[in-house]
């Protein structure tokens, strides 16, 4: 009679009472998928007009959590960003989706903070620069802030899909879309799908600026892409 292993793998037969049967070991456990990042990034420094980012940031995580996404997707924070948090954050955490909230000068581009808590501003070709290095992974970057269309498509030739403003938005507008897109993206929506639903969601809710988010696409990229899956 040969041996028997315990454990998910069986050599041989097992006699019993001069029975003779087969251990039927089962199926072969699997590892849990790993959950994909949704990496949200924020700054209102102390000289710029107050933003609800906490009431974002709960619009974003909530998405998630009704669509009993959590399992597939994991919302982490960033706060009160400065110049030095954005390579440690992209590296640290590894999204799959990178979500900037708070201000954007359609010159400077968008405004973190500096150690007084002042607002800096991030040089927009560095910006461009830092996604094409660390771009492996990103599938879309929204920038949820005031005039970053220009940034959004220099970002745009090293990710498959970014989101910016064409101008100016309101903070409710901003907190809505961000709220609209998300949850397409927790319920299986595809980027391109979830971006017409947030836009539609702020004509539903009679929020203005509908027109102002912008989706730009890397060339072949596909906004078929689903972030979950």
């Amino acid at each position: 009679m040969g041996d028997v292993i315990f454990g998910n793998k069986q050599v041989g037969d097992v006699l019993n009472g001069g029975n003779k049967y087969v251990v039927n070991p089962g199926p072969a456990s699997s590892p849990p998928a790993e959950r994909r990042v949704i990496l949200m990034m924020s700054a209102n420094p102390v000289t710029t007009q107050p933003l609800r980012l906490d009431e974002e940031h709960r619009a974003i995580d909530r998405a998630v959590a009704d669509a009993q996404a959590s399992h597939l997707l994991e919302v982490r924070a960033a706060t009160a960003v400065r110049l030095e948090d954005l390579q440690y954050a992209l590296l640290r955490h590894r999204p799959a989706v990178v979500h900037f909230s708070g201000h954007g000068d359609p010159v400077r581009g968008i405004q973190v903070t500096d150690d007084r808590g002042l607002a800096r501003s991030v040089p927009p070709d560095a910006l461009s620069r830092l996604f094409e290095i660390l771009a492996r992974g990103i599938d879309c970057v929204v920038l949820n802030a005031c005039f970053t269309e220009a940034q959004a498509s220099a970002i745009a030739r090293h990710v498959p899909c970014v989101i910016g403003m064409r101008g100016g938005v309101l903070d409710k507008s901003a907190i809505r879309f961000a709220a609209g897109f998300y949850q397409g993206i927790a319920y299986g929506s595809s980027i391109g799908t979830s971006f017409e639903l947030a836009r539609n969601g702020l004509d539903l809710h009679g929020v203005p600026h509908s027109d102002v988010p912008q989706l730009i696409t890397q060339p072949g990229a596909d906004t078929r892409t689903v972030i979950d899956r």
